[in-house]
């Protein structure tokens, strides 16, 4: 549908839930935010476009907001269909975006050597090697970039990590619209009918939180998100501040785990196994998904000398620093 003059939403289907892509329709230029699957170009954008009048030759550019297979598993398809567009993405996600074997062995497969967790079995790798078809970035940003899309209208990239390192998203001052891909994940994602999905993957704590309180200082009147519902007025900081929110639940449930772990301290998978449900009513295997989040604020609680990690052998054990 159309949001805003101009703005258009597209949903696609993935899997019991969407993955929104973005289309700007500007007098000079267009820009596609995100491609989702493989399926999502030929099955949804490209119908989506005709009902518009809008040929491909008249995408001129195409935004991976960051390195996750649903937002850039249809990459190499949107090259084959927008041959003249100049494919974008951060300098810090790049290597992933135009790779998906290094997607799965260093983003999905992160947590395997130091942690006993992959977050992909052989069935659903095989699956996102389906569903990915990669290309290659031709231009790196870095936020900071505009695109002039109208003699009127310039959107602006903004660098917000949190949930990966170079996750980017795109202001639009015409509109006071910010559209975030996964930038901020509230408190949990829900399939289409309202079912708890999987916690929200946020990694970089530090920067998460930066991220969340730079979009609090924006006059944002529209959130344009990518698995959630547009979020106008007084929705957008309850979603932003529910976000910020569950990071702290998150930590304090590790703080009391660690206090009453035993001199070895505990992993990141005995904390999750013990405190899963306190974080939400996640199905168990999907809930072992919060290692991003748990890791990450291991880490941080290590940097600032909160946590350290335990001299015991085999995966990564982490104790509370001594006060």
């Amino acid at each position: 549908m159309e949001i805003s003059k101009g703005i258009h939403r597209i949903e696609a289907p993935l899997g019991d839930r969407y993955v929104a892509l973005y289309l700007l329709v500007g007098d000079r230029s267009c820009l596609l935010i995100d491609t989702g699957l493989a399926d999502s170009i030929p099955f949804t954008v490209m119908p989506y476009l005709r009902g518009l009048g809008l040929a491909p030759s008249q995408i001129d550019y195409v935004l991976t907001t960051h390195s996750d297979f649903d937002h850039m598993g249809g990459n190499g398809a949107a090259r084959e269909s927008f041959p003249s567009a100049l494919f974008l993405s951060h300098v810090l996600d790049r290597e992933l975006i135009d790779s998906v074997d290094l997607l799965i062995d260093h983003r999905y497969g992160e947590f395997i050597s130091e942690h006993g967790y992959d977050d992909v079995d052989e069935d659903s790798k095989a699956y996102i090697r389906e569903q990915s078809h990669s290309t290659v970035t031709d231009l790196s940003v870095v936020g900071g970039e505009f695109l002039n899309l109208s003699l009127d209208w310039e959107v602006e990239l903004v660098h917000t990590p949190g949930h990966s390192l170079g996750s980017t998203s795109v202001w639009d001052p015409r509109s006071h619209t910010m559209f975030i891909g996964d930038a901020v994940l509230g408190d949990g994602l829900l399939t289409n009918d309202g079912r708890p999905a999987f916690p929200p993957t946020y990694r970089y704590v530090d920067d998460y939180h930066k991220t969340i309180r730079q979009l609090l200082k924006r006059h944002i009147q529209t959130l344009a998100t990518s698995h959630y519902p547009l979020y106008r007025g007084h929705e957008i900081d309850d979603f932003l501040n529910v976000s910020m929110a569950y990071t702290r639940r998150v930590e304090e449930v590790i703080v009391r785990s660690l206090r009453s772990a035993s001199a070895e301290g505990a992993t990141a998978m005995e904390i999750i196994a013990a405190h899963h449900a306190e974080l939400g009513p996640w199905p168990r295997a999907t809930a072992e998904a919060l290692m991003y989040a748990v890791v990450g604020h291991l880490e941080l609680m290590e940097h600032e000398h909160r946590a350290q990690v335990s001299p015991a052998t085999g995966y990564l054990r982490w104790a509370l620093c001594d006060d």
